[in-house]
């Protein structure tokens, strides 16, 4: 039987020692959407993608709608009906038949779902083939509610393109309890991830690196795979008071050594991120979130 994870992953699986676990949990990745997916989708509203841009730059964006904006087709597509803002990194060329990470999660419910496989724009809605499906733990997921009230006076979009983070971007990711990141394999497949912890758990070193812990997991190293490969990343930090969103575009390393991940509390290992593009983008929905509760499985600082 072919196995569901490529060599990135197995090599990382077999550096934490972690290679049995990981073939048991390889066992809930399917090809095909399940009844009880369908039902999941029915009440969702947030999506994350991941994706590359021409020039093989990796982006990590989201999109929102109304209850149920993600319906799945047959047993192995899905449409989102919604759209990228204008200014987003991943607008400003269409997706055609591209390979794409895409997560589906609900943080009022501490749910999520992953995605991977290729996907097109159309009309405004992006259709996806799915070649991997699967659930991933909630554990470091914050109990965020997603309000479908909209607020009618927000100003109209604007977008800040830079090489590295100002000031109010690094307090913005100094203070941050959620990220997403998207990574790529050696040949070409994409994945989007959810990393959480408590605010304080990156650590903006310079306006052009980051450094950030590596939780306990499913021990599938999805994310660890493909940045053991191939260190093309993306960085994702949503501003949940205003609907900002601040996109990063980057490489990852892996960093092993056990003195540096002490510094880091419940740290398995840490994730360096060097920056070579930022875009924030004002007003990027017109959702909102609110009644925080962090995890309570978030390390303690």
């Amino acid at each position: 039987m072919e196995s569901v994870y490529h060599e990135g992953e197995l090599t990382v699986q077999k550096l934490t020692g972690e290679e049995a676990i990981a073939a048991q949990n390889a066992k809930m990745v399917s090809s095909q959407f399940s009844n009880g997916i369908i039902h999941f989708l029915k009440s969702q509203q947030f999506a994350v993608l991941s994706s590359s841009d021409r020039e093989g730059n990796v982006w990590v964006t989201f999109l929102t709608g109304e209850p149920g904006f993600a319906e799945v087709l047959d047993e192995q597509c899905i449409v989102i009906r919604a759209g990228l803002v204008e200014g987003d990194p991943l607008a400003l060329e269409p997706l055609e038949r591209e390979q794409i990470g895409l997560l589906i999660i609900d943080t009022n419910r501490r749910i999520r779902l992953r995605i991977n496989g290729t996907a097109s724009m159309q009309n405004e809605q992006l259709i996806v083939t799915a070649h991997q499906i699967y659930g991933n733990c909630p554990k470091y997921i914050q109990r965020r509610s997603l309000r479908t009230e909209k607020d009618a006076f927000r100003v109209l979009k604007s977008e800040h393109r830079s090489k590295e983070l100002r000031l109010q971007q690094q307090e913005w990711i100094s203070n941050a309890d959620t990220f997403y990141i998207g990574s790529v394999s050696k040949t070409g497949e994409m994945d989007v991830s959810h990393r959480g912890g408590n605010p304080g758990f990156l650590q903006v070193f310079n306006a052009k690196t980051l450094l950030f812990p590596d939780y306990f997991g499913n021990s599938m190293f999805n994310t660890l795979g493909n940045i053991y490969a191939n260190p093309s990343s993306g960085l994702l930090f949503i501003d949940y008071d205003h609907g900002h969103s601040l996109h990063l575009t980057g490489f990852a390393e892996i960093i092993w050594g056990e003195e540096e991940a002490s510094a880091f509390p419940g740290a398995e290992r840490l994730v360096r991120f060097k920056i070579e593009e930022v875009v924030q983008l004002d007003n990027a929905t017109e959702m909102q979130w609110g009644d925080t509760e962090l995890s309570p499985f978030n390390p303690e600082g």
